[in-house]
């Protein structure tokens, strides 16, 4: 099992003293650093392997255990949910640029085969070659973005919502 280290000694190391939405009931936003943290530690594990959050703290924040787990489960569900979003427009996205872009190569090379054979002339060869490279590009963005942003927007919200059931254990300092 994988085990992220989070030692404070205030509950403002952890949890944000500054929370731009303190209306949300009695959770609390992640201090930023300490999100950058474990994301960037969680991202190191594969999917695969457990993951489990350890915070080190002294004895006088005991009393605050429960709320501290609430808040780290609270913070990543929004990400979550963003992240979701996110991948189903850039789907969209990818289908909706896939198909103009199969009309683009399809109009090139129409025109290409309409300009017949070039023979000798130069200019006529090099239009015909200009079309060619222009429909293959065409298609660039949009397999770019289903078949390479979909494993990252997949991977990052898998991870989100790891993040959004991560176990979460208290270890304190008894001095």
């Amino acid at each position: 099992m994988a085990t992220i280290n989070i030692r404070i000694q205030r509950i403002d190391q952890l949890l944000d003293s500054l929370d731009p939405s303190p209306f949300r009931g009695n959770e609390r936003a992640l201090n930023r650093n300490a999100e950058d943290h474990i994301v960037d530690y969680a991202g190191e594990y594969g999917r695969a392997e457990p993951l489990r959050l350890t915070v080190h703290a002294p004895m006088s924040i005991k009393p605050h255990a429960a709320e501290i787990t609430r808040a780290i489960h609270a913070h990543f569900q929004p990400a979550h949910v963003k992240c979701r979003r996110r991948y189903r427009q850039r789907m969209r996205i990818g289908r909706a640029m896939l198909i103009a872009g199969i009309a683009v190569l399809g109009t090139t090379l129409l025109l290409r085969a309409l300009l017949g054979d070039p023979g000798d002339r130069a200019m006529i060869e090099a239009l015909r070659e200009g079309l060619l490279i222009l429909g293959w590009v065409a298609l660039w963005r949009p397999l770019d973005i289903l078949l390479f942003e979909r494993l990252e927007e997949h991977k990052s919200s898998a991870l989100f919502q790891r993040l959004t059931q991560i176990p979460v254990d208290f270890e304190f300092d008894l001095t």
